[in-house]
């Protein structure tokens, strides 16, 4: 599906149109957006609902006048309201002008504010919890378009008052719940359960007036800025599958100072044409030429134009001259490899201090030099700098891509043998494979292997080695025990706090963990708490309550988590 995308308060205001009756069906008709024929031109989409309705939608859709129905019922009519509530979210207008390249993605300035939250500011921020400590209330299943909607006003006032940061955060939270609710492959429980977490701790942070205000209310966007002339080397390609709906192809370059820069392009897909993305050209100025060409080749680019998080323009203003690439153990890459590894976890652990959208290129990128192990549960990497081995997971399971099998081939018969891999940084010693290097691969490969596109084949590999047998197994605290409860609150609501919950905390408690039994037991009381009043009506405080409960337990477990993954990436093993 490829709708134009639709400005929040455009959703919001069509859903409370709707009469009650027609309100209570919207799910209904959005079960059946995959029937719908849609149209689409320069200047918006027709969609065509049966063969007596259609719906119109002209670009830019920031005015309910812009959504038009042909049925009796219109403007007030399902279709449209559906059609709308199906629609990806129109990000926000720039606050400041500034030169941009032709394809329109953004940086991030800081606007002004005020040392504290003002009340309109608090407002803002308590309208979104109350929304969120719905969701909690429901779960992914009772997060319909009505409250999706509900969220997208409070979406609209956050950016209308200069809260960009939990506007973003709203919208991320949207994006997930629609990507839950239609199955969508890529999405993952626990990218929703964080989204949830980020959310609710801004607007604690605003209504409570704790913490950096500032950083709290966030940025706004604009457009990519000028950043000189840059001479970079590729270093891999990765595929990209959005909870939006997009495929496409990301790759990662280095300058001369070892820095990460990337470079992305996305397109509305399915999975089946994920990995040929990274076969598609992209345009840099005058050079045309693949994500999986440019990740091994050299490129001067004449009058850059990037984010603050470091992502590269590929506009009309840019120009580019193609040149010979260099391997990983050449100058600049191979600086990368000798950073200490803990430095490198360093690097991506304290990234979690920002919002995800000002996260630099390539934060959590780990490169890692060793040799390949493994054991009944896949592929290992044994370097000389940790005591222990690390997993090396893939980072999505879809036959569609290269990587599951990639990983069980180089477990079976490449073992005991070195290697140089490029990985992202995924827990306690664990790290989502995406590229490796080594000197017996075929010269095919051109230096490496992109684990997400390229399919090594069982004549690329040498014959298995034998390394000695140990336990890779590190003793981790369960926290996993309060992230399943977290996780569930999020997919059911209140009611998957069920009597299991004693038993668990009973376990953090044995296990030397009693602040996450004790925010694991305060989490069940919330949710097991429903009062009346004199009418019989249901206490609405019931549900902040239940949010409270939920942040607290999430605010420990992402602590205790982090701190748990950076013990891990010690050199002494944490003890």
């Amino acid at each position: 599906m490829n709708l134009p995308a639709v400005a929040p308060d455009v959703v919001a205001d069509a859903v409370a149109a709707l009469p009650a009756r027609l309100r209570s069906k919207l799910d209904q008709a959005l079960e059946k957006q995959s029937t719908w024929a849609i149209t689409t031109s320069d200047s918006g989409a027709t969609v065509t609902i049966d063969d007596q309705v259609t719906v119109t939608l002209t670009t830019p859709l920031d005015t309910a006048e812009r959504a038009t129905c042909t049925c009796l019922l219109a403007p007030r009519c399902l279709h449209r309201a559906a059609v709308l509530s199906a629609a990806p979210v129109l990000g926000a207008q720039p606050h400041h002008a500034t030169e941009t390249g032709s394809d329109g993605p953004t940086v991030e300035v800081v606007a002004p504010a005020a040392p504290a939250a003002t009340a309109d500011e608090k407002a803002a921020a308590t309208q979104t919890r109350d929304v969120v400590a719905q969701i909690l209330e429901h779960g992914v299943a009772g997060a319909g378009a009505v409250t999706q909607a509900d969220l997208l006003r409070a979406i609209h006032q956050a950016r209308a008052i200069g809260l960009p940061r939990l506007a973003t955060a709203a919208t991320r939270v949207v994006e997930l719940l629609r990507a839950a609710r239609q199955s969508v492959p890529a999405f993952r429980l626990a990218d929703l359960t964080e989204a949830l977490r980020d959310v609710l701790t801004v607007a604690h942070l605003l209504v409570s007036g704790l913490g950096d205000q500032q950083a709290a209310r966030g940025v706004n966007r604009r457009g990519y800025s000028p950043i000189g002339d840059l001479r970079l080397y590729g270093l891999c390609t990765e595929p990209l599958r959005t909870t939006t709906g997009h495929v496409g192809a990301i790759s990662y370059l280095t300058d001369g100072e070892s820095t990460i820069w990337s470079l992305a392009q996305a397109r509305p897909g399915d999975g089946d044409t994920t990995r040929n993305t990274a076969q598609a050209s992209v345009n840099l100025g005058d050079v045309t030429i693949s994500h999986r060409e440019l990740d091994r080749a050299g490129i001067i680019v004449v009058n850059a134009h990037a984010s603050v998080d470091r992502r590269l323009s590929h506009g009309r203003t840019v120009q580019a001259v193609r040149t010979t690439g260099r391997t990983w153990h050449e100058e600049p890459a191979d600086a990368l490899w000798r950073q200490p590894i803990p430095e490198q976890a360093a690097r991506w652990l304290n990234a979690f201090d920002a919002a995800p959208h000002e996260r630099p290129a390539g934060h959590d990128l780990a490169f890692l030099d060793g040799v390949l192990a493994a054991d009944q549960r896949g592929l290992l990497l044994r370097t000389t700098q940790l005591p222990g081995a690390v997993r090396v997971l893939a980072p999505h399971d879809d036959p569609a891509l290269p990587y599951v099998a990639n990983l069980r081939l180089l477990a079976a018969h490449a073992t005991a043998m070195p290697v140089r891999m490029i990985g992202r940084f995924h827990g306690p010693r664990q790290v989502h494979g995406i590229a490796m290097a080594a000197p017996w691969l075929p010269d095919r490969f051109g230096g490496h292997v992109d684990l997400g596109v390229d399919q090594l084949q069982r004549a690329d590999l040498p014959d298995a080695g034998t390394t000695e047998p140990y336990d890779n197994d590190q003793p981790q605290p369960p926290l996993h025990l309060l992230t399943h409860h977290l996780q569930r609150v999020v997919a059911a609501g209140r009611a998957a706090l069920v009597p299991d919950v004693d038993r668990d905390a009973r376990a953090l408690t044995e296990a030397q963990l009693p602040t996450a039994a004790s925010v694991l037991r305060e989490l069940r009381r919330a949710g097991h708490r429903r009062d009346r009043d004199a009418f019989g009506r249901l206490n609405q405080q019931d549900s902040s309550a239940l949010a409270v409960a939920w942040l607290i337990a999430a605010a420990y477990q992402h602590a205790a988590a982090t701190a748990v993954a950076a013990r891990s990436w010690q050199a002494n093993g944490g003890r």
